[in-house]
């Protein structure tokens, strides 16, 4: 098989950023979870991710099995899809197995690419979001990562009718992200033990759509 290095190495800086970002952040996430949560989400998505990033470095070194990365010989579909079968199994945590599925139904979507153009972000994006959808029976609406990753989505979707250069399309998505996360502020949450707060949880931005406004940003920032 040809090695595809180039890959490998974007795939891990991407990584690199975004346990740096969630490391970062990990206390204000966690803060964000002890409003309406368990107050330990920051903790186990960082953990989940940093746990990922090492199985990718170890397969760098040649040391993995059947559940492992690819390292270098896999293009970025197979490389997304072996960091989300990490993810979903690193934690006892529901969030683990909704962030390894959108990673590997992104995988999916991506297979066999070693340069994303504008439609194949938006493809994963989109792949990502229905992988959550049909794994958590959520939607749009209900005050969790979906209504960070949508506003994404459709962002990128307006991009591609428009003809935009992929670096500002890839801005712009990442501004929807943000303000997709902001606007869970406002809503009621409808899923996941917080729902049992009911009204009480409007005015907190759920730590999920927090969460995964930072992991597109570091990854977006990185492949700027």
């Amino acid at each position: 098989m040809p090695q595809n290095k180039g890959s490998y190495s974007k795939i891990k800086r991407i990584m690199k950023s975004i346990v740096k970002e969630l490391e970062e952040k990990r206390d204000y996430l966690n803060r964000l979870d002890g409003e309406i949560g368990d107050g330990d989400h920051g903790r186990t998505i960082t953990n989940a991710f940093r746990k990922a990033q090492e199985v990718l470095l170890e397969s760098e070194s040649g040391r993995e099995d059947e559940a492992r990365l690819s390292g270098e010989n896999a293009d970025l579909g197979t490389l997304l899809k072996g960091i989300g079968r990490t993810i979903a199994f690193s934690t006892g945590a529901a969030a683990g197995p909704l962030y390894g599925t959108a990673f590997i139904e992104a995988g999916k979507a991506i297979e066999g690419k070693e340069e994303l153009q504008l439609e194949d972000w938006a493809k994963l994006t989109e792949a990502a979001e229905a992988g959550i959808i049909k794994r958590g029976r959520g939607k749009v609406g209900e005050k969790t990562m979906l209504d960070t990753l949508h506003p994404m989505l459709e962002s990128l979707k307006e991009m591609l009718t428009q003809n935009e250069s992929l670096k500002e399309a890839l801005t712009r998505a990442k501004e929807g992200a943000r303000k997709g996360m902001e606007s869970t502020r406002e809503m009621v949450s409808k899923r996941g033990r917080s729902s049992r707060l009911g009204e009480r949880t409007r005015g907190h931005i759920d730590p999920g759509a927090a969460s995964t406004y930072y992991i597109i940003k570091a990854i977006i920032e990185t492949c700027l």
